[in-house]
């Protein structure tokens, strides 16, 4: 794993309010008890706050895992 990527993975934990460790690329919405729709809205916003980038709601329904969002932040 890159430094980027553990960089994101930390971030992510910190606004989901979980222990880094609890997360990686593969780590979907289902399996974190603290990622509901709310906090899905939140790290949706963080994400865009913290790597300027604009997460179109279409797209949002589409990325079902932390490398979904990974993924679309490093394309952009």
């Amino acid at each position: 794993m890159t430094d980027a990527e553990n960089e994101f993975l930390g971030f992510v934990a910190d606004v989901l309010g979980v222990p880094a460790a609890s997360v990686s690329m593969d780590t979907a919405y289902e399996s974190i008890p603290e990622w509901d729709s709310v906090m899905q809205l939140r790290l949706v916003l963080e994400i865009g706050e913290r790597y300027a980038v604009e997460i179109p709601v279409d797209e949002i329904a589409l990325i079902r895992t932390l490398g979904g969002f990974y993924r679309y932040v490093a394309s952009k």
